[in-house]
């Protein structure tokens, strides 16, 4: 196809996030979920797709080599935060094993390596299929066209919020202070409550379950 005038060639479309509906793809990723933690916000999922891919590119290594130094507490904030992040886009079976590992560190040194060793293949198989998805390239298998879901009210105000609770920004609190109003109205008061407290107290995945909550 060829570009249109507006658009010059070395221009790269947008990405485009469909929802994969082979069985073994979504063992990998499952785009479904990941879009659905968000709220259906599918242009802020292909943006947290990008990050991660560029977050990661080392894979396994950064935490094996905080390991092989012996710092536990580099190597155990590593691992949590890749906890993070690998539930947030849907991506099961790596959050499993980071959240193995991050226990392994915490509480069992010897399972360490073991953990460590575990978490390699999955964290491939999410990095290979990353360059596939964002290079454009379906996995094998059937891919279906997302379904549009209504966003919530103000999806500009709740997706600067979602992107501040997944970048862990202080400036979440500042938010929820400025906006309290609208969000209220969006939320609920007992889900804004528990969703600021939950930044207050700078706990940021507990305050992306929160706000998951609300679209449920």
């Amino acid at each position: 196809m060829n570009a249109s005038p507006s658009m010059p060639s070395r221009e790269k479309p947008p990405v485009t996030v469909e929802l994969r509906a082979d069985s073994a793809t979504r063992e990998v990723i499952d785009m479904a979920d990941g879009i659905d933690r968000i709220m259906g916000n599918r242009a802020l999922y292909a943006r947290m797709l990008k990050r991660f891919r560029s977050d990661y590119a080392l894979g396994a290594v950064p935490i094996g080599a905080a390991l092989a130094d012996g710092d536990t507490i580099l190597a155990h904030r590593l691992a949590h935060t890749l906890k993070g992040a690998a539930g947030l886009i849907g991506a099961r079976r790596l959050h499993q094993q980071a959240s193995t590992l991050e226990l392994a560190i915490r509480t069992n040194p010897p399972a360490q390596q073991a953990a460590l060793a575990a978490l390699v293949d999955p964290f491939y198989q999410v990095l290979h299929l990353l360059d596939r998805v964002l290079a454009g390239g379906a996995p094998d298998g059937m891919a279906t066209e997302a379904p549009q879901r209504t966003l919530m009210q103000d999806p500009a105000l709740l997706a600067r919020l979602v992107q501040l609770l997944i970048d862990a920004d202080g400036a979440a609190v500042d938010l929820l202070e400025e906006s309290g109003a609208s969000l209220r109205v969006i939320l609920g008061e007992a889900r804004l409550a528990q969703l600021t407290k939950a930044v207050n107290d700078f706990d940021f995945d507990g305050a992306l379950r929160a706000l998951r909550q609300t679209a449920s």
